[in-house]
Order: C-alpha cells, then structure tokens, then sequence
C-alpha cells in the first residue's frame, strides 16, 4: 500500500483476482471450437464407435428393436462435435405407435435420439433393453424411457435424459434438427 492508505497503481488484491478470472473465462471461450460444441441444427449423425465408425447413421441401419447406437455429430464442414462428452448421442429405434403423440415430432420413423450422458452422476448410459425399451446406466441403475422423452423410469436418477430432435436427410440419414431439449449432463431434478 502507498503512503496515506492508497493502493499503489490503483490495484489491489480483489482487481487482480477478477481481471485473472475474466481474462481466462474469455481465453476458454476463444479457444473452444466447433468440435467442443453440443450437436447443432443441420449436423449430420454418423456412427460413433465400431468397425463403421465414421459411416452416416441411416435407417435401415437401425431396425426396430435394435441395439442401441452411438453417434456423433458432423457438421457442414466436416467437424465431428465430439470434443464435449456432452454431445454423446444415443440412437434407439421403437416401433412408431409406441411412441407418444407428443413425442413424435423430434423422432424419424421410431427413431429417438436422447443425450448419452445420465442425469444422476453423469455416468455414460451404456445399457438398452429392447423388451422393456428401457436406456440404464450400470453406475446406479438408473434406467430412462427414451420413447417417453427420456422419462425417468427408475431412479436414482431425477431429471429425464435431454432428447435431440431428428431429422430425415438424403437418402435416410439421419440429421439434427434442433439443440436438445433439456441440458444434458447430471443436475438436478
């Protein structure tokens, strides 16, 4: 401190600690790209793991009752949006009639696209029974109704999976057609 109890420069501790944090929240933000971004309106969904990854997702590649899928979204220039563990996109396919009026809109001929990432503790949804067409996640068992707007159908888990709604594009892939419905990631209820 200055004589008289001024500080020197016009800076103390509390200016620094602010400048410091401002500074590195814009330095992040400049540095994220378009592969740290959640999948966006227009990107194209490609498979995200297997022999056939990188291949787009279409749907005779998804029958009915299928296994769930992993995918990843490309956008227009090519990037794959995979840089944020929260654009982890699962894909089912249900029979259409088994999915809620309300819902169809964001589905592409029973296909359902929800966020791979589960709403408890962020666990990565890894299970999927097609009798019970249920998504579970093997950290707490928490199991979610992707059909049903990825309703919460045993806990843990409170907050419902986000749903990324569908597209059809050329030749049956599949494409984005608008940011999830929900924030993906765990949170509260």
């Amino acid at each position: 401190m200055a004589q008289g109890g001024q500080r020197a420069h016009g800076l103390d501790r509390r200016s620094v600690v602010v400048g410091a944090v401002a500074c590195c929240a814009a330095a992040g933000t400049a540095w994220a790209g378009p592969e740290d971004m959640l999948p966006q309106k227009g990107d194209r969904l490609v498979l995200g793991d297997g022999a056939k990854a990188g291949q787009p997702v279409t749907l005779d590649g998804l029958p009915v009752g299928g296994e769930l899928v992993e995918a990843v979204a490309v956008d227009p220039q090519g990037v794959k949006r995979e840089g944020s563990r929260f654009s982890k996109i699962i894909l089912v396919r249900v029979a259409p009639d088994q999915i809620p009026e309300d819902q169809r809109a964001h589905t592409v001929d029973g296909v359902v696209a929800v966020s791979g990432v589960c709403t408890h503790q962020g666990c990565t949804i890894t299970g999927w029974n097609h009798d019970s067409r249920r998504l579970s996640c093997f950290c707490h068992h928490s199991e979610f109704l992707p059909a049903e707007g990825g309703r919460v159908a045993k806990g843990p888990a409170r907050k419902r999976l986000p749903v990324l709604p569908l597209a059809r594009g050329e030749g049956g892939t599949l494409m984005v057609a608008g940011a999830f419905i929900g924030k993906p990631g765990p949170g509260p209820a």
